[in-house]
């Protein structure tokens, strides 16, 4: 199973900082930024977090700078098979738009255009829902993509 973080970062709008994704997974589509923990080094959550925000998008912070919002597992998802993600929500309020990258382009989203907009299946289905309802714990989610494009939510 791999391991990763995606990046919840708002402005002062309320916007969440969006990628449109050069690669897969979801190629083509606008997710947060982030990206697979180095476990070779025993990296935390929280330290991916921060590497990952400096490397995507160029934020000099640290990793007290991220809250676990909540962790996902999705069984069986094409092409990349199960993988366990750690939300984390970036504590303070960036309004700079960060350089595009070679992971993709940036822009900020207000949620009630995401609609507008073409976001993964998984995000739309579950995530968003989670993330919006603004409560300080974190969830715990598990979600089957066996038969993508049809997901199921696994409830334990």
């Amino acid at each position: 199973m791999k391991l990763a973080t995606l990046l919840y970062i708002q402005n002062e709008k309320g916007e969440f900082l969006l990628m449109e994704r050069n690669r897969e997974p979801n190629k083509g589509l606008m997710s947060p930024p982030g990206g697979k923990l180095m476990t070779e080094n025993a990296e935390s959550p929280s330290q991916c977090a921060a590497r990952e925000g400096f490397e995507e998008c160029a934020i000099l912070q640290s990793e007290e700078d991220w809250k676990l919002m909540g962790i996902v597992t999705e069984k069986n998802f094409p092409g990349i098979g199960s993988i366990m993600m750690f939300l984390m929500l970036y504590k303070k309020i960036l309004n700079k738009h960060p350089p595009d990258c070679n992971e993709g382009s940036f822009q900020f989203i207000h949620p009630d255009n995401f609609k507008n907009f073409n976001i993964p299946v998984t995000d739309k289905l579950f995530l968003w829902e989670y993330i919006l309802r603004k409560n300080d714990e974190p969830f715990i989610l598990t979600i089957d993509c066996s038969e993508y494009p049809i997901i199921k939510q696994i409830i334990i």
